[in-house]
């Protein structure tokens, strides 16, 4: 394990240099407190445009770069707030109170990406958040060295990183396979790390981890990427803990990664969040994760390219309706397209409006959003 007090970069060479691997078997109930880092918590309050009293960070925060990116970005979190995320909070408390006040459950995000906002926002009592994608994590950023070019540039892709999130709510893979490796940003692990610090937390640690494959002869660390932040609100330094996971979850990928499935499983029950996710579990490729993911979930909140709504259905789950359904947008033509779904909306079903974007009919108002249970399905 790596000491949390170190400073982050020297933690992280530190992590790698002694190959540590960590059991990830997550524990039941609340991991206790956690103390701050204080050059973790302060990098991200700087890539978030926010001030730091970290006093080897004053330089940086001296400089005509974070200036500026601290005016830009600082507008574009005063309209997200302002706008969107105000709407999902009052949202959550009126329509997610039973899910998002539990306390010791764990909250599945596939296909997420860098997306923590909307993970956090939406689910900010959970002691566990996994998510998992395409893109690598990274590593924190080690901005103390960095001149008034460097940081210019960095902080620049950083702002490019992010404006699908807050233009759109949701990151496009296309645009992040260009926007995270740069040669100033590399990975997921900034943006998650501005994120928090936007939501007001604080980073206690970063560490590499291994899951250790289930084919001893096969090498450690090959297919699967994956980071551990442990993390604490600012206010009650109740400690939380991220997985971030970078792999091809398809069935023909998840042959040499098998022990993907089996740390996924150890996270039931959990609550599921599903958007934006490109219909991936509506075909024949995801087979094994959309199992897994069905075999673990109690709660499932997602838009119409999660789960098919007709295999709920059939499955016994209790499915509640919120916004509106538009047909796939033109990218996907008529794959995905779910007639049962958009005849449930017709007819009527819809519980209620949907005052925020929730997936890829951002800019019409037609968000669809299903608040599903599994019920007594699980024992």
């Amino acid at each position: 394990m790596v000491d949390s007090r170190a400073p982050a970069a020297h933690a992280w060479l530190r992590a790698i240099t002694l190959a540590a691997v960590l059991v990830l078997a997550p524990a039941a109930g609340s991991a206790g407190t956690a103390s701050a880092d204080p050059e973790l918590t302060s990098a991200a309050r700087l890539l978030a445009g926010l001030p730091s009293d970290y006093a080897p960070h004053a330089a940086f925060q001296s400089l005509a770069a974070w200036q500026s990116h601290r005016e830009a970005i600082g507008r574009s979190w005063s309209d997200l707030r302002a706008q969107r995320l105000a709407a999902m909070e009052r949202w959550r408390d009126a329509e997610l109170a039973a899910a998002a006040a539990t306390a010791g459950k764990n909250l599945v995000y596939p296909f997420s990406g860098p997306d923590f906002l909307n993970a956090y926002l939406l689910f900010p009592g959970y002691d566990t958040y996994v998510m998992f994608g395409l893109e690598s994590p990274g590593e924190p950023p080690r901005i103390a060295g960095l001149g008034e070019r460097e940081a210019a540039g960095y902080l620049r892709s950083l702002r490019v990183a992010v404006q699908d999130l807050i233009e759109r709510n949701y990151f496009i893979t296309q645009h992040m396979s260009k926007q995270l490796h740069t040669p100033q940003l590399k990975g997921v692990l900034p943006v998650i790390m501005a994120s928090m610090a936007l939501l007001d937390l604080d980073i206690a640690a970063i560490e590499p981890v291994e899951i250790a494959p289930a084919d001893a002869a096969r090498p450690r660390g090959k297919a699967i990427q994956a980071v551990k932040v442990t993390f604490s609100q600012a206010r009650s330094g109740r400690a939380q803990v991220l997985y971030y996971l970078s792999l091809d979850a398809t069935d023909r990928a998840l042959e040499r990664t098998p022990e993907f499935l089996s740390f996924l499983a150890r996270f039931r029950p959990a609550t599921t969040l599903i958007k934006s996710a490109s219909y991936l579990l509506h075909g024949p490729y995801f087979t094994k994760t959309r199992a897994v993911l069905l075999g673990v979930t109690d709660t499932l909140v997602q838009d119409d390219t999660g789960i098919p709504f007709g295999m709920l259905q059939a499955s016994g789950w209790s499915v509640r309706l919120y916004g509106d359904y538009e047909k796939p947008i033109r990218d996907f033509g008529r794959f995905g397209y779910q007639r049962d779904l958009e005849s449930a909306y017709r007819s009527g079903r819809a519980a209620g409006r949907l005052p925020f974007p929730f997936g890829y009919h951002w800019s019409n108002g037609k968000s669809t959003l299903m608040v599903a249970s599994a019920g007594a399905r699980l024992p």
